[in-house]
């Protein structure tokens, strides 16, 4: 039996849920959010949702933004990834 094909993904894309884990500190998230405005200029420091972990050592940022183009996923995660605070982009 085959899997099904996962939908694809038209751009540009209204609402794009970017989630970063890293280090809870106030640094990362003005990093995450810095990095982001590039790609959406929309977005505000309000437009993250914010989830510490159970031992508040880590920290789940979710934001939904607008893509414009497929190539533009690919240059954020890595840009968020190199970052030493960011543990984990999905």
């Amino acid at each position: 039996m085959s899997q099904p094909e996962a939908p694809k993904i038209e751009f540009p894309c209204d609402d794009y849920m970017i989630k970063v884990v890293g280090d809870a500190e106030v640094a990362l998230r003005d990093f995450v959010h810095q990095v982001l405005v590039r790609y959406d200029a929309s977005l505000t420091p309000d437009s993250f949702t914010s989830k510490p972990s159970r031992n508040g050592r880590f920290e789940s940022l979710t934001v939904f933004m607008r893509v414009e183009q497929e190539g533009h996923l690919s240059e954020l995660f890595d840009i968020l990834k190199a970052d030493d605070r960011v543990k984990m982009v999905i």
